[in-house]
């Protein structure tokens, strides 16, 4: 694991501290502090992107609902909030579109990365849903003819019912789009699925639209803060 600094560690407890000293020097005047408000205030989603490891995921998650508290006088039930971490693929499972109740209407994920998501249940005993991988034997080393023929494949078993559910998050403004990492797996997949969902039945769906979060995992630089 590593900080936002980019320094890796190796110990649970070394990385809850490094997280909660990250907290503390957040300011009223910092950009993430405004933007929290302003998520609170307009009731706009917030999405949460928790660590994959169990234990290290309920440490942040109190962390975070301290720092809300703290700063907010306010807890993650008030925010419109979508919590996803990594999952491991499960193998022959085709849900790569779920959508979760929010507060401002039927936020959705649509997965469209060679990586497993799970939707984190907080302070639940509720089992988190997966959304699954696009492609779930995604190559070591692709390239973009054989990752544009994995996504037709798997656009084309997509479950009907997803393109309704894909056009609801596009006109709401609340679906989320999980991307590949590199750019030339972005590009093929996201040209390959456009290509095919804008010729939906029942209408168009817009991978394109602006009102799409697209998000991607990035490289960590290191030394910056």
């Amino acid at each position: 694991m590593k900080t936002a600094g980019g320094r890796e560690l190796h110990d649970t407890e070394e990385h809850a501290e490094a997280l909660r000293g990250a907290f503390l020097r957040l300011g009223r005047e910092s950009t993430e502090n405004q933007l929290l408000s302003a998520a609170r205030d307009n009731q706009s989603p917030l999405l949460v992107i928790y660590p994959s490891l169990a234990r290290m995921r309920n440490i942040a998650s109190e962390i975070f609902e301290d720092y809300l508290k703290r700063r907010f006088k306010a807890s993650g039930s008030d925010f419109d909030t979508l919590r996803i971490y990594a999952a491991p693929i499960r193998r022959g499972k085709t849900k790569v579109v779920r959508k979760f109740r929010g507060r401002s209407g039927s936020q959705v994920i649509f997965n469209l990365c060679g990586e497993g998501l799970n939707y984190f249940h907080l302070n639940t005993v509720e089992k988190d849903p997966t959304v699954d991988a696009l492609i779930e034997d995604w190559p070591a080393a692709p390239d973009a003819e054989t990752l544009t023929r994995l996504t037709e494949e798997s656009v084309r078993r997509m479950d009907p019912k997803y393109f309704a559910r894909l056009r609801g998050g596009i006109d709401s403004g609340l679906l989320v789009a999980m991307m590949p990492e590199f750019d030339l797996a972005r590009t093929a997949v996201l040209g390959a699925a456009g290509r095919l969902l804008s010729g939906a039945p029942g209408g168009a769906i817009d991978l394109m639209s602006p009102k799409i979060l697209r998000l991607h995992r990035t490289m960590q630089a290191s030394g910056q803060g």
